[in-house]
């Protein structure tokens, strides 16, 4: 009778451990997939922009259900704030050897705060192009990102706090196609993110982390519309984590020459 009770209490511990760490796993992942949705796409095709051509513009993201469940707790997650938010974002045609095109660029999102929800956002990105004679084109690009975001998660009244710092690098390849005065690039690519995310939970003090290595795949579509008007339609696919569009418009402009 002993040992029955002994095995039967090593399985109830056995069982306790499980839930436990399922429901760290469960929260991890929330981390993982908060911190993917705000990584930086290419967001353009390779090769987009010649030298001494600007492309400012606003990025807007969504959002897809994300499900809270942790154990027996409903986490708030991003999904039941909005289902989407808005990005600005810089890129800038450099010099490059012939053959080539590259550009740097910037996003950023100031810290201001709305409907209890802020994310304070600052990210660099980088990358050439081999841009031969005729519509194919292909490129390498590198990014990297900071932010914080502090949002009601784990309680309705008060605000926890999500740390992040991402960087990663990603290939592509474009094919254009002119269209009289409009211009139309379908893209492809392939990634890898890595993810550092420090969530804290403002009620107890506790600081739960992620660091994850993510391979990603995009999709797209860039149109020009006469010298000036940039439209990228985007979807963005991490397996087994998250799939979410985005949508950019820009003006798009150069003191030099015409596109």
């Amino acid at each position: 009778m002993r040992s029955v009770l002994v095995c039967a209490a090593a399985l109830a511990a056995f069982a306790g451990s499980a839930r436990a760490q399922t429901m760290l796993d469960q929260e991890v992942r929330l981390i993982e997939i908060h911190s993917l949705l705000i990584d930086i796409p290419p967001g353009a095709a390779p090769g987009a922009y010649r030298p001494g051509e600007v492309s400012l513009g606003l990025e807007v993201i969504g959002i897809p259900s994300i499900n809270g469940q942790t154990g027996g707790k409903v986490q708030i997650t991003a999904s039941d704030h909005t289902p989407l938010f808005p990005r600005p974002r810089l890129a800038v045609g450099l010099p490059a050897p012939d053959g080539f095109r590259a550009f740097a660029g910037l996003a950023y999102i100031p810290p201001v705060t709305f409907r209890s929800v802020s994310s304070h956002l600052g990210a660099l990105e980088a990358g050439i192009a081999w841009v031969p004679e005729g519509p194919l084109t292909a490129g390498l690009r590198g990014h990297v990102l900071v932010a914080r975001s502090k949002s009601p998660v784990t309680e309705p009244d008060t605000r926890d706090t999500l740390d992040n710092f991402e960087y990663g690098a990603d290939v592509s390849a474009g094919y254009r196609l002119g269209l009289g005065s409009l211009s139309l690039t379908p893209f492809a690519g392939v990634g890898v993110t890595r993810v550092n995310g420090d969530f804290h939970v403002t009620s107890d003090n506790y600081t739960l982390t992620s660091r994850t290595t993510n391979v990603g795949f995009t999709g797209g579509l860039q149109l020009f519309a006469g010298h000036n008007v940039e439209g990228v339609a985007e979807l963005m696919v991490y397996p087994g984590r998250l799939v979410h569009p985005s949508f950019r418009l820009a003006w798009v402009f150069d003191a030099f020459q015409k596109r």
